[in-house]
Parts: C-alpha cells; sequence; structure tokens
C-alpha cells in the first residue's frame, strides 16, 4: 500500500494518508515507521526482496539455464524500473536507502550469479562474464528500458549480446 501511495503522490503523501488508505490508525503505523524515510526504506526494500524472490523462483522453474537467466534479467529489470524509479525520487527523502536494500541486493546478486554459472556450464552464456558485469549490464538495460526513447527491444538486443552463438540459436529457435 505504501509502494502504490509513493508511486502516485511520491513525497507528499502523508504517512496518516498512508495507514488510512492501508485500513490502519496512524498510531499503528507511526509505531513501525517513525519516520517517512523508514518507511521509504522498508517499501523499497520489500521491493527488492521481491524481486530476489522472482530470480530465485527461476533458478529452481525454469529447466534451460541460458532462458534462466535471460527471463530472470527481464524480470529484474521489467519490475525494477518501478523500485529504481522510487528509489531514486524519494532518495533525498529516504534514511538508509542502502543500507535497507543491502541483504535483499545481496540475496538478488547471488541467485543471478548462480543463474549466470548454470547458463555458462551450458554453452548459452558467455563464459567471459562475471557477476559484476551483471551489474553493469542491469544498469544499461534499466537506462534502454526507462530512456524516453528506450524499448523492450533494445534490452532484448543488450541480452542477446550475453548469448553465444549456441545460446543465440536455441532462443531464436524458440521464438514464434
Amino acid at each position: 500500500m505504501a509502494g502504490d501511495a509513493f508511486d502516485r503522490d511520491g513525497l507528499t503523501v502523508s504517512l496518516d494518508e498512508i495507514a488510512r488508505r492501508a485500513g490502519l490508525g496512524p498510531g499503528t503505523l507511526h509505531r513501525h515507521f517513525p519516520s517517512k524515510a523508514a518507511l521509504i526504506d522498508a517499501t523499497v526494500a520489500a521491493r527488492v526482496r521481491d524481486l530476489a524472490a522472482a530470480v530465485q523462483a527461476r533458478v529452481a522453474a525454469v529447466a534451460d539455464p541460458t532462458d534462466a537467466l535471460v527471463d530472470a534479467l527481464t524480470v529484474v529489470v521489467d519490475q525494477g524500473a518501478a523500485s529504481h524509479a522510487l528509489a531514486d525520487r524519494l532518495r533525498d527523502g529516504s534514511g538508509g536507502i542502502d543500507a535497507a536494500v543491502a541483504e535483499p541486493v545481496a540475496e538478488l546478486r547471488t541467485a543471478l550469479a548462480t543463474l549466470l554459472r548454470r547458463a555458462q556450464q551450458a554453452g548459452g552464456v558467455r563464459p567471459e562474464l562475471d557477476p559484476a558485469d551483471i551489474d553493469a549490464l542491469l544498469t544499461a538495460a534499466h537506462a534502454l528500458k526507462t530512456h524516453p526513447t528506450g524499448s523492450d527491444l533494445l534490452v532484448r538486443l543488450l541480452w542477446s549480446a550475453l548469448l553465444t552463438d549456441a545460446g543465440r540459436r536455441h532462443r531464436s529457435a524458440l521464438a514464434p
């Protein structure tokens, strides 16, 4: 509920209004979140935690490791755009946003590193890439997604650069 309120109204929404929308008394919200900064931090951390869970689900659920990695990266960019926008827009008003997201970001990076290793072992992803490269590629993909002239096509083109020739042939064979 707080995330929706921040997405819609930014910092202008009061804690009392967020409590009202959530069907809580203001005192309940204020006891759990003594400041708006604390609520912002918790909201962004929850979004990153959700991203980590989505990526971890792909580790277990998607049989092809290359598909799992590309799917997970796409989810991070698609869903992460909202989290990044909230964090960036509210950074001045947030408390310790970096500290608040440190643990979920570590979980996300661990899951992505696992997918990267599996995709490389399967021969679908370039072997010279390492987890730090994934961070840089996600930053680039986020910029491609959120830029005024960006698009999903540009993000897909970026993902294709991760793939080996075998990985590209495999993925194109799956395309309709």
